[in-house]
Order: structure tokens, then C-alpha cells, then sequence
């Protein structure tokens, strides 16, 4: 009878809570005739919602058209619509915009519909158009921009950026424009938001810390694009505005900005790293991402590179490394999907990055789980209800292979994950936790020997212990992202890289057997004492796993330990020359003092003994000491004091 029961109860938890554990990587089928560019998945209780740019051959002229689907929790349509106007062509919006899931649960969307305006519709639960309207832009079509533009909904009321010609003198200069439109569709506003002389617009608007706006676009002077945000009362009026990128150069184009807890907001798009022609207008992007606080200081930016190796010319860039959405979590962790290449070719990715912009975890993934693929493209991130994330995108329509993905080219792709980017097919579990440290056999007592780390797990950051007390804390993925070819301190050059070139002194490195690698310099101490040794180092991870390895070492006793041959004081001062840290070893110390070659005391600690490590070593950080000649001057219990010189070097 329990066997019964139980078999019930796991019947029912799986039955009505199926969606909690689903995992997937999946090609939506919808129609293979037809192509559909995803843009934007939307999750609501058990159900994805998808919006598509499509063709319908049966429109006149072959004309653009639009498509809605219902997905259930497994990624599987149960229901679509194609929004089409038999006179003009219906085009989704932009990137990541979401579906408004109004109050009384039917669905709303703004289409657009080209050259004539913003194409309002609401759709039922079986996705039949309940409701609709066309803003138009103006009266005069030749007067409109063709770009699309994003909507943010509050409190019921739709706002529509867009951007117009009209009330200027120039014919090419541009401005936006921001409608309201409340819950019946009906135009509260139409308000010019005019700043200057220079061409700019806004793309992307969302709700802002205080249910004001925040909007996203860019301001373009004669070949110097930048990044504009500003922040917009409710009545339509500019609070504020900032201006972010390098003067002189095409900036790239931003993408999307999100709301983070801490009452500031994350935005991300491309960002021009090098020239990659002698025309010098043509640039090498990277992805950019940047947070600023509530009145649009810039807090930090983070610029992700992502390098190649082609087997015809060397080293390169990828042009390509690009971030669509972006979505940050009630933590204020921030996980950017996009388009990008591993180590073999085109994928997906999903990275995850620290409030502070560190990253976290980078996964690759493609619709038949294989490391790379023909173009693919991951646009759409989002929360879902089983605290997992749902990503979207679609294959790429291929001229070359009519067989990949078995002719599903240029259909819709879901990739539902959990939080660490497991999708049940390209992730099936965490990748494994490895460390490998080189270490020569034979080392000086009291020294320091500079080591490269390679370090790969599920994810940062990661913290290394080592037998001698030494403890490296926070490290995390750099911003390069480097091909095994290429390797460390190689100077990247070639056609290219045009006027740019960099050595690359940490990297991540990517192979078959481990695309996430970190690769960095150490200086790793080594025994005190003279003898064999056997140096443990141990490894953990953001979970909390650890992995241990052993290094048999011979310590040659390079360093003898000072001894006053007076009072017979033991005292060891090392390493030197020393880079980040100065080593007292001794006992009965009861102060310390560094002065420079000038007299000028650096470093005093008169009556508190600093802090020991594991081993019972004072460890005094250089950070605050430029390079140069010190004295270090030890005080002892029985009054004596004992001076050493010591050279810093950085």
C-alpha cells in the first residue's frame, strides 16, 4: 500500500511539476518551409512564448511577416499565429523584446510595420488578434526611420521610442521621439526628445529604479559613434543623459540595458578594440558590457576579446564576438547570451559575470550538442519560474550545406538551462575541476619561483592553497579568450590586426578537451628549510570543490637564515628581490618598520604584530612601495633591532 501511495505522489509532483526539472537543447519545429528568425522567448508559468521574423509565401509579393507561438515546458509548439498585412511587410521587433502579459492574461506585442509605424496588437490565449492598432510615425512615409523600435510596459501603459526627421533643417539628421500609448491602445503623447545638433536615437527602453524610464541608443557625429543613455520621466521629459565611448572612433552599437538590485543598470553591446583595414574605418570588435549607477556614472566596463588562429594567416580577432541579451538576477550576477566561436567554429554561448564584472563561467552550445557548427546565434535570455534560464535563437540559414541541423536552417532554438548553464545535451553535468602547476625539481629555500597556473572547473572564482601557507584568492576567467595555437606571451600580429598588437600574458586557453582554461603567472613560494619536500596545492571552486596535487621538490638552502652573532637572533627577511610580498620569518618580534633609501618610513607597525600565514611568516604586501632599495628594521622583544636591505621590483 506505501508502494502504491508513493507511486501517486510521484505521479502527481511529476505531472503538474514537470516544468521544475525540464532541461533541453532543441530545434523548434514549426514549418521548415518557411525561415524564422527568433528574437525574443518569453517565459509565463508552464508555457514559453516566441516571437519570430518569418516569410509567408502566401502574402502578395512574397512579403515579410511576422510569427507568435506558444511553446509548453518542453520546448514543443501548441500553438502559433502569423501577424501579416496584405499591403506592407510586418517585422518583429528588435532583439529580446518581450511579450507583455497583460493584467487579464491575454498577450501584447508591437510589430512594425514598414515605413507606416508601430503595429499594436493583443492576441487571446489561442493567439487570435482580440485587439489592434497602427501608430503611425507621421504622415510623410519619407520622413520615417525604417529601424525598429523597442517598447517597455508600466502600469499598463506601452512606451514606444522611435526615431523622426521631422522639425529639422537636415534632411540625414535624426532625433527620437517617445509615444505613450494606455491600455485601449489609445496615444497619450507623441514628445520630441530632442538633445542637440547631433544624430541620435534610442533602441532600447526599459523601467527604471523609481517606475521612471530608461532608454538605450546612440548619439553619431561624423565617424564617431557612441553610446547614449538617458534617463525619462513618465511625462515623456529627459532627466538626464551620459555619453559612453572613445572619442574618435565608430563605438559599436549597444544592445540592451537591464535593472540590477543595487539601484544600478548593466548594459552591453560592441566595442571597437582594433582597426582591421587599411581604410581604418572598418573595426575589429569586442563585446562590451558596463555598468553605471542611477544617474549614469560609469561604474566599470568590461571588454571580452575573443582570438583565433587561421592556419593561412596567424593570429587574429574574431569580428563576430558579439552579446545580445542580458539578464541580471536577483544577486546582481549577470548572464549575457550571444554569438561567438570556440575553439573550432560558431556556437552559442552563455557567460556569467560577478556584480563587479568578473567572469564567471563561459558554455558553448549548439542544436546537435556538438563543439561548433555553422553560424548560430543565442539572442534571448531569461528567468524561469524553476529558477533555471531559458535562451533563444536560431540556426543560421546556410547557402553552402543543405543538410545541417537536417535542413532545419534558420529555425528557432531554445536552450533551457539551470543557473549554471546546464542544458542536458552540450552540458550534461559541471565540467571537471583541474589544476596543473609546473614547478622545477630543485628550488632555493626562502624564495620565490615565477610558475604559470593552468587552472579549468565548473566555474570561478577559484582560490589556491599551498602547503607553504600561501593563499591565491579570487581568481577568475580573463577577458581574452585565446585558441591553444596562440598560447601565452605571443605577440599577436598579421593582416588582421592592423596597427594592433598586444602580448597576451594570461589567457584562456581552448582545446577539445577543456574550452575554459585559465593560464596565469604566479609567484609561488617555496619551503624554508633546506631538504626534500613535498609542496601540496589545493584548488576549490565557486561550489566548494576541491582537487589536491603534489609536487616533490629538493630545496637547496640558496638563503641561509640571518643570525646576529652577537645575541644569536634568528631572522629571515625574503624573498629578494621581492614583487608583492616581504617575508619576516623569525620569533619574539615585537615590531616592524621599512624605510626607503630617503629615510621615509613606508611601512610601521610599532606594538600590534602583523599578521602570520599557516607557517608563522609575517606578510607584509609591497603594494604601497614603488620599486626601489629598502630598509627593513626589526624589532625584538629584548629591545635589539635588527635592519636588512631589501630591493622591491614590480
Amino acid at each position: 500500500m506505501k508502494n502504491i501511495i508513493l507511486y501517486i505522489l510521484l505521479t502527481i509532483a511529476l505531472g503538474t511539476g514537470c516544468f521544475a526539472q525540464t532541461r533541453f537543447n532543441k530545434i523548434v519545429d514549426l514549418d521548415r518551409e518557411a525561415h524564422h528568425i527568433l528574437v525574443s522567448v518569453t517565459p509565463n508559468d508552464s508555457v514559453y512564448i516566441i516571437v519570430c521574423g518569418t516569410d509567408n509565401y502566401e502574402q502578395p509579393d512574397d512579403r515579410r511577416c511576422s510569427l507568435i507561438a506558444v511553446l509548453d515546458s518542453t520546448g514543443t509548439c501548441i500553438n502559433k499565429s502569423i501577424v501579416a498585412d496584405n499591403t506592407t511587410d510586418v517585422y518583429e521587433n528588435d532583439f529580446d523584446q518581450k511579450i507583455v502579459i497583460t493584467n487579464h492574461g491575454t498577450y501584447k506585442y508591437i510589430f512594425v510595420k514598414e515605413w507606416l509605424g508601430a503595429y499594436i496588437c493583443e492576441f487571446d490565449e489561442y493567439l487570435d488578434i482580440i485587439n489592434s492598432r497602427t501608430i503611425y510615425f507621421s504622415n510623410d512615409s519619407s520622413l520615417v526611420n525604417v529601424k525598429m523600435p523597442g517598447f517597455t510596459n508600466i502600469d499598463d501603459y506601452l512606451y514606444i521610442p522611435a526615431s523622426t526627421k521631422i522639425d529639422t533643417l537636415d534632411t540625414e539628421f535624426w532625433h527620437p521621439i517617445l509615444y505613450k500609448i494606455d491600455s485601449n491602445n489609445n496615444l497619450i503623447y507623441k514628445k520630441n526628445l530632442y538633445l542637440d545638433n547631433s544624430k541620435h536615437q534610442y533602441f532600447h527602453i526599459r523601467e527604471a529604479h523609481d517606475s521612471n524610464l530608461i532608454a538605450l541608443g546612440n548619439i553619431n557625429s561624423l565617424y564617431n559613434l557612441k553610446w547614449l543613455v538617458s534617463k525619462i520621466d513618465t511625462a515623456g521629459n529627459i532627466m538626464w543623459h551620459h555619453i559612453y565611448g572613445r572619442s574618435g572612433w565608430q563605438n559599436g552599437y549597444e544592445k540592451f540595458i537591464a535593472p540590477s538590485p543595487d539601484s544600478c543598470y548593466v548594459m552591453n553591446g560592441i566595442y571597437p578594440v582594433c582597426y582591421n583595414s587599411h581604410y581604418q574605418r572598418e573595426t575589429n570588435n569586442a563585446a562590451c558590457i558596463r555598468k553605471i549607477d542611477d544617474n549614469g556614472n560609469l561604474l566599470w566596463e568590461k571588454i571580452i576579446k575573443n582570438y583565433y588562429y587561421a592556419y593561412y594567416n596567424g593570429p587574429g580577432m574574431h569580428s563576430v564576438e558579439c552579446t545580445y541579451d542580458l539578464y541580471v538576477d536577483d544577486d546582481g550576477y549577470i548572464y549575457v547570451a550571444g554569438q561567438g566561436t570556440n575553439y573550432t567554429g560558431f556556437a552559442g554561448f552563455l557567460t556569467k559575470l560577478t556584480p563587479n564584472g568578473n567572469i564567471m563561467y563561459r558554455r558553448y552550445y549548439t542544436p546537435d550538442g556538438s563543439k561548433s557548427g555553422p553560424r548560430l546565434y543565442l539572442n534571448s535570455v531569461k528567468p524561469t519560474p524553476d529558477g533555471g534560464l531559458i535562451m533563444g535563437g536560431y540556426t543560421y540559414d546556410s547557402y553552402y550545406t543543405a543538410d545541417e541541423f537536417g535542413d532545419y536552417f534558420q529555425q528557432p532554438w531554445l536552450v533551457k538551462t539551470d543557473m549554471d548553464g546546464l542544458d542536458g545535451l552540450c552540458y550534461t553535468e559541471l565540467p571537471e575541476l583541474t589544476l596543473d602547476v609546473f614547478i622545477p625539481d630543485t628550488v632555493c629555500n626562502l624564495d620565490t619561483i615565477d610558475c604559470v597556473v593552468n587552472i579549468s572547473g565548473p566555474s570561478a572564482p577559484y582560490r589556491l592553497d599551498f602547503s607553504t601557507g600561501q593563499t591565491i584568492e579570487n581568481i577568475y576567467y580573463p577577458d581574452v579568450f585565446v585558441p591553444k595555437e596562440i598560447g601565452i606571451d605571443t605577440v599577436l600580429s598579421g593582416e588582421l590586426l592592423y596597427q594592433y598588437t598586444e602580448t597576451v600574458n594570461e589567457a584562456t586557453i581552448k582545446d577539445s578537451a577543456a574550452e575554459n582554461t585559465i593560464a596565469r603567472h604566479y609567484n609561488i613560494r617555496t619551503p624554508r628549510d633546506p631538504g626534500e619536500h613535498q609542496l601540496a596545492i589545493t584548488l576549490s571552486d565557486y561550489y566548494g570543490n576541491t582537487k589536491t596535487i603534489y609536487k616533490d621538490i629538493y630545496v637547496n638552502p640558496c638563503h641561509d637564515l640571518a643570525v646576529d652573532e652577537n645575541d644569536n637572533i634568528m631572522l629571515s627577511v625574503y624573498p629578494n628581490p621581492a614583487t608583492e610580498y616581504i617575508n619576516i620569518a623569525g620569533e619574539n618580534i615585537a615590531g616592524i618598520e621599512i624605510c626607503n633609501l630617503l629615510g621615509e618610513v613606508v611601512y610601521y607597525n610599532g606594538s600590534v604584530v602583523p599578521r602570520r600565514d599557516a607557517t608563522n611568516v609575517i606578510v607584509i604586501s609591497t603594494e604601497n612601495m614603488p620599486a626601489g632599495s629598502y630598509f627593513v628594521r626589526v624589532r625584538m622583544e629584548n629591545g635589539k633591532v635588527v635592519t636588512k636591505k631589501i630591493v622591491v621590483v614590480k
